[in-house]
């Protein structure tokens, strides 16, 4: 398959219009169905249906649209890679889940800076599994909180375990009453930052487990949004204990007597090829460093709380 043939499947694909593709590339719209006709011949399979809403993939096109992004953005990361200066900086894309970088990891960056101004990294949110994201090396390595990491095709290192907290408005019906089962908090509605982080997915099947319909689940985008809402009393909600510390000792928040079956961890995953990168190594080993030194602070708080 030739890469510009995928560039102008893609472009299409996702802007929906052969016309607005063509502008993007800068090419000639003929030329753009030229590429897309020659790459399904290459496939033997149609892959894209002109309708009067624009542009629609088929089957076969939505099945190779995941991949052929993918492939796009490794030529275009390899080609910038090859072109760079050879006294480029050393640089590594990172990501990290919105509640890990806020209340884990700005020591870290700003340790990073100060020490070692010469690295150049990247922060990327995570807004998919961090899993996936490494293994299509999207990429380096991500920092995430969820339960522990099973997979063979990526490194993987636990850097400390997390506390769970379900906490709701003070004046929610289950705020500190003792919850026996996972029933009694179906009948409630939940907030989310993001429905694919593990902890959240292992909530949702444990009120799915009970056999009683959920009164909802709200994906919000963002742990302080999520915040937000159960401080107003709409929903209650299953954070990091970490990221509602402050709330629970000011009495904003308070906590639902009830535990989940899982365990989360603070995490790391990398991807193969990285072991010997130094930039990689200072990163994770300022981590280490980093979330060790919490810890004290961390048993302090939930004392407090």
């Amino acid at each position: 398959m030739n890469i510009k043939h995928l560039s102008a499947f893609v472009t299409v694909a996702e802007s929906r219009s052969f016309t607005q593709a063509a502008r993007i590339l800068g090419l000639a719209q003929p030329t753009v169905t030229a590429r897309i006709k020659s790459l399904e011949q290459t496939l033997e399979a149609p892959l894209l249906h002109r309708t009067a809403a624009g542009a629609r993939l088929t089957p076969a096109g939505r099945r190779l649209h995941r991949y052929a992004r993918r492939i796009v953005q490794l030529s275009e990361l390899a080609q910038e890679s090859v072109s760079a200066s050879p006294d480029a900086a050393p640089s590594l894309v990172m990501g990290a889940a919105e509640c890990i970088t806020t209340y884990r990891l700005v020591p870290l960056i700003e340790y990073l800076h100060l020490r070692h101004q010469a690295l150049e990294l990247s922060l990327r949110t995570l807004d998919d599994d961090p899993v996936s994201l490494v293994r299509d090396e999207q990429v380096d390595c991500a920092f995430f909180i969820g339960t522990r990491t099973v997979a063979d095709d990526v490194n993987h290192v636990v850097l400390r375990p997390e506390s769970l907290s379900l906490v709701a408005h003070p004046s929610h019906p289950l705020a500190g009453a003792r919850v026996r089962s996972a029933a009694e908090l179906a009948r409630h509605t939940v907030a989310c930052a993001h429905r694919g982080t593990g902890y959240q997915r292992g909530f949702e099947a444990e009120l799915a487990a009970a056999g009683v319909p959920t009164a909802g689940i709200l994906g919000l985008g963002s742990v302080d949004a999520v915040k937000r809402s159960v401080g107003e009393g709409i929903a209650m909600a299953l954070l990091p204990t970490v990221t509602v510390a402050q709330e629970l000792r000011r009495g904003q928040l308070r906590r639902i007597d009830w535990r989940p079956s899982f365990d989360v961890f603070s995490q790391c995953v990398w991807r193969r090829g990285l072991d010997d990168d130094s930039v990689f190594h200072t990163v994770l080993d300022t981590a280490r460093q980093v979330l060790a030194e919490q810890d004290a602070g961390d048993l302090a708080l939930q004392q407090a709380c």
